[in-house]
């Protein structure tokens, strides 16, 4: 009997797999695309110089995920479906890349490793959202899973080393953030006495950087796009919930309590052996990089997406606790993939219906321009304008409208605004009547529209 479970625990979560990714793809298009994304997708539509110098002048993360969406357009129209798709064949691929991670595991432990990562809310939420994030999981769980061999010597090949420069290369070219979790691989094999390989990555890696780096030291400062809007400085309850943030994002604060708590008694369990204590630090380096970053830059580095590196190896050591002798173990980490199944199933509030919005206004305002304050607003009002093949003027202003601008709407998000008369009341000051009014969306992403003449 017990030999007939162990053959079926595998079966049964491969299933969940399996349904998990059925459900992503029947999902992608849950929200609408919005300003990140669409950016991504302006910079891509052009040529390689474009590209290249966009990336520069933005300096967000290097441009590797933008080379990979630009060959992408390449093959399909930038509609929202066939865009989406491209997220969802590297949440797959990431889903792989965690499995091939976790070979030396049991089967229930190898199985268990690829659920955590497909239910992550983290991953789950990447997995359909046009930016880097899911290509950088994809990238870390290669390289993670390529230095797991090579510190097995009885495990590894030759095709490890190369799968490991070439995945922790990409993954710097993809993403500032994969660099905490580079530098934990070196500091791993330098430790496990691979010290030849630890040189070779940390070398490769940095030699690999360098062009990138001379781009943005050519590039003057006063150009950075970085937009910190959605991140923030971390509070005690942020570090103390980050096991739960991981593994139960967007669930009640009892769930998450729960899931901390899972995953903080999972960490101190992995001090007991060499290969745990190895997955502890590539979990615990990406949070500490956003302290160290936010304290050294004086800004605020926090947000669930930029804890991606830490969501493969902390999927491996539930994929080993499982693997315990004792049944509680597998029957404890099914529960909290539960929880995480809640957390990914769980609509994030703060995304906009840009393309209601968008509609709404080509309904009420036929013909007259949209002015806008920021790139936020603009890029999906121009995009879902463009797709229903209607024209719509939306203009970027500086100040406010004033008696010699022609009447239109005006659409902003109150929180770039948070002092001062309110925009009905400038408006009117103006000398502007205002004749209709919209708003859609809750906090930071709130947008406020009204119509003037």
């Amino acid at each position: 009997m017990k030999s007939r479970q162990h053959r079926l625990w595998p079966v049964l979560v491969v299933v969940l797999i399996v349904g998990a990714i059925a459900l992503r793809a029947t999902t992608l298009l849950r929200y609408d695309l919005w300003y990140d994304e669409l950016y991504s997708v302006f910079t891509a539509l052009g040529d390689l110089p474009q590209l290249w110098a966009s990336a520069v002048a933005d300096r967000v993360h290097p441009p590797l995920f933008y080379l990979t969406l630009w060959g992408w357009l390449k093959v399909v129209e930038p509609t929202p479906a066939a865009l989406r798709l491209l997220p969802l064949g590297l949440y797959v691929a990431a889903i792989l890349a965690s499995w091939w991670a976790a070979a030396s595991l049991s089967p229930r432990g190898r199985a268990l490793t690829a659920l955590a990562v497909a239910v992550s809310p983290i991953v789950f939420e990447a997995g359909a959202e046009l930016r880097g994030t899911i290509l950088l999981a994809t990238l870390l769980a290669l390289a993670i899973g390529a230095a797991r061999r090579l510190t097995t010597p009885e495990g590894h090949r030759p095709a490890d080393r190369a799968i490991l420069l070439a995945a922790a290369i990409a993954a710097t070219w993809t993403h500032y953030f994969a660099w905490p979790s580079v530098l934990a691989v070196v500091l791993i094999l330098a430790r496990r006495g691979r010290w030849r390989d630890s040189l070779l990555v940390a070398g490769a890696t940095v030699l690999a950087a360098i062009p990138w780096a001379v781009a943005l030291a050519a590039k003057s400062r006063s150009s950075v796009g970085i937009q910190l809007a959605w991140s923030h400085h971390p509070t005690l309850h942020d570090a103390l919930f980050f096991p739960g943030t991981l593994l139960a994002d967007r669930t009640p604060l009892i769930a998450m309590a729960i899931a901390a708590l899972f995953g903080w008694l999972l960490l101190a369990n992995a001090l007991r052996t060499p290969g745990q204590r190895d997955l502890a630090l590539l979990v615990i380096a990406p949070p500490l990089a956003l302290l160290a970053g936010g304290w050294v830059f004086g800004v605020g580095l926090w947000d669930p997406r930029y804890l991606i590196g830490s969501v493969v190896p902390l999927a491996l050591l539930i994929g080993e606790w499982s693997d315990l002798p004792h049944r509680g173990a597998a029957l404890s980490a099914a529960a909290v993939l539960s929880l995480s199944a809640w957390g990914a199933l769980t609509p994030a509030t703060w995304r906009l219906p840009w393309r209601t919005l968008t509609e709404t206004l080509l309904t009420r305002a036929p013909r007259q321009p949209v002015y806008v304050f920021d790139g936020f607003t603009a890029l999906p009002l121009r995009y879902y304008a463009r797709i229903n093949g209607e024209a719509l003027s939306v203009p970027e202003i500086k100040q406010w409208p004033d008696a010699t601008t022609p009447a239109g709407w005006l659409l902003l998000r109150p929180s770039s605004f948070p002092t001062g008369p309110s925009a009905p009341e400038r408006l009117r000051g103006a000398g502007r009547i205002v004749t209709d009014s919209l708003a859609s969306g809750t906090g930071v992403n709130r947008v406020e529209g009204w119509r003037f003449r």
